[in-house]
């Protein structure tokens, strides 16, 4: 009777660690990337916003348009890939366009320790004269493209 036991618990064991291990060889098998959040700073507004960014050549990297209200105040870690060289952020609040350096070395935060990648949070807040505007703070996690 022992036998069945251990060869019961032996094989649901392997079972176990070959699900464990897919998982993780899946896991670490997925593409990085930059990636993009856009927030609503103040709630009972709402806003037509468009995000771009482009690489030196100005290629793009990630285009993105977003309708921003209560009931969909944002959109987190949209991603792009890591392997670009993002250099300029252009944003557009209805109709109001901003254009800003995409993060370097400057930002505390910055450069990002493996795994990983950095990315943008974009505020979409009010001035003092109601006018639109934008903060953008840089933050690193891990985001993939899958």
């Amino acid at each position: 009777m022992p036998s069945i036991t251990r060869r019961a618990f032996l094989g649901s064991s392997s079972a176990a660690l070959a699900i464990v291990g897919g998982c993780i060889t899946q896991g670490s098998a997925s593409t990085p990337a930059h990636w993009v959040t856009v927030y609503l700073g103040e709630r009972e507004e709402s806003h037509d916003v468009s995000v771009t960014v482009k690489n030196g050549s100005g290629d793009v990297l990630f285009a993105k348009d977003y309708r921003l209200s209560d009931a969909n105040e944002a959109d987190e870690d949209a991603p792009f890939e890591a392997s670009t060289d993002p250099e300029t952020v252009t944003v557009s609040v209805d109709g109001t366009r901003f254009e800003r350096d995409w993060p370097g070395f400057e930002q505390p935060e910055l450069p990002c320790d493996d795994p990983n990648r950095a990315g943008i949070e974009l505020w979409v807040e009010n001035g003092t004269d109601g006018s639109p505007g934008i903060r953008m703070e840089a933050d690193c996690q891990h985001v993939t493209m899958d």
